[in-house]
């Protein structure tokens, strides 16, 4: 549901909800707990639920066409509880992260919670530039500063929509590899294609150790789900594991999850993609036809997200303003820039919002933009 007074929300990254298999999980549910809840008494399994953790292994080969044992693979509590053990593990007072320049606003705010330092790495049309990468690691190695590890989103990177080419995530990696610098991939939307066919993991091109692959169920069932996972080798995940005193990722919400994915993973996620590609493209004619000529936005080819480019000049507090007046909701550029800059974008989130609200509620952000940003006309 949305926030009070906002009807039209393209502000997070959420799933569409009539996709979400409410009945066939109660079955899964009714089904699971007359067999195993016996098991519930117990604390779950230091890595998580095995099926869930076979499940996503599976999952990994499909997209990936690699083969990853389940023991590689530890369940937690959202993608978001993987970045955080991320960051507890291998950050160290003041060590840089390198990121994105505009990266996953919720990876921004751990980094800052814990006291990393934070590089923004350029994007372009095809995301992060290799050689701006080396440029940066090379500068912070003159000043005597520590890289924890490079973060990416390399499919459908979030806000920007773009994917790495293949070329470029093999010198992302051996740049990294050549200085003995973590990567941290998050795939957390490596199921959401509507259309060609994506490169393979960067965790696919490198020797064990030297990526770090983060995925996630929310953004094809829900992020009320919170199951995540990790991938990594032995030596790798004992590290995370070392900090993860949660008591466990919850077996129960593990057990309803894969007795349903067990048969119906691939179908459900067609089932989300056909529903969120349908409200991005009515979302891409809507700025087309409202927004033509007065902004510019990104064509993503799977994911939640189309990251805007606003006119120069604008207000980006006084769109803030006339965007809430109208109900409107979308994400700010300033909480997308490693440096915390205030950049003129905003990303438009197109999986949750009702498809019949999508035209209206871009209407509203053409005139809301038109009065925040003097001169600018369509």
């Amino acid at each position: 549901m949305a926030p009070a007074g906002i009807e039209f929300n393209f502000g997070s990254g959420m799933p569409d909800p009539g996709t979400f298999p409410s009945e066939a999980l109660a079955g899964a549910a009714q089904r699971v707990i007359v067999r195993e809840g016996a098991s519930l008494v117990r604390y779950p399994d230091a890595r998580g639920y095995l099926p869930l953790r076979e499940i996503a292994a599976q999952r990994f080969r499909r997209n990936h066409s690699v083969d990853v044992p389940a023991s590689h693979v530890t369940l937690t509590t959202g993608s978001m509880q993987a970045i955080i053990l991320a960051t507890q593990a291998f950050v160290r007072a003041g060590d840089t992260v390198v990121v994105e320049e505009f990266c996953y606003s919720g990876t921004l705010g751990v980094l800052r919670q814990f006291g990393a330092q934070i590089a923004g790495v350029p994007l372009d049309d095809q995301g992060l530039r290799p050689e701006a990468l080396e440029g940066t690691l090379d500068r912070l190695a003159r000043e005597g500063r520590r890289v924890a590890f490079v973060y990416t989103i390399a499919t459908h990177q979030n806000p920007s929509g773009t994917i790495l080419p293949l070329e470029r995530r093999k010198a992302l990696l051996d740049i990294c590899k050549g200085r003995g610098v973590l990567v941290v991939e998050d795939d957390c939307y490596a199921d959401v294609v509507f259309e060609g066919v994506m490169p393979p993991a960067i965790y696919t091109l490198g020797e064990p150790g030297d990526v770090l692959y983060i995925g996630s169920f929310s953004k094809i069932l829900g992020p009320g789900a919170r199951l995540g996972y990790c991938i990594a080798p032995e030596g790798l995940a004992e590290r995370l594991l070392a900090f993860k005193r949660d008591g466990g990722t919850s077996a129960l919400s593990s057990m309803i999850v894969a007795e349903y994915l067990k048969d119906h993973l691939w179908s459900h996620v067609g089932e989300v993609c056909a529903a969120v590609k349908a409200k991005r493209d009515s979302l891409f004619a809507a700025l087309e036809r409202e927004l033509g000529g007065l902004v510019d936005w990104t064509h993503p080819r799977g994911g939640l997200f189309s990251w805007v480019k606003l006119p120069q000049g604008i207000d980006t507090q006084a769109l803030a303003r006339l965007a809430k007046e109208r109900g409107l909701q979308y994400g700010s550029g300033r909480s997308f820039d490693a440096a915390d800059r205030d950049v003129p974008y905003l990303r438009l989130a197109f999986g949750f919002i009702d498809e019949s609200l999508i035209p209206e509620g871009v209407a509203r952000l053409g005139a809301c933009i038109e009065g925040a940003a003097p001169g600018a006309r369509r």
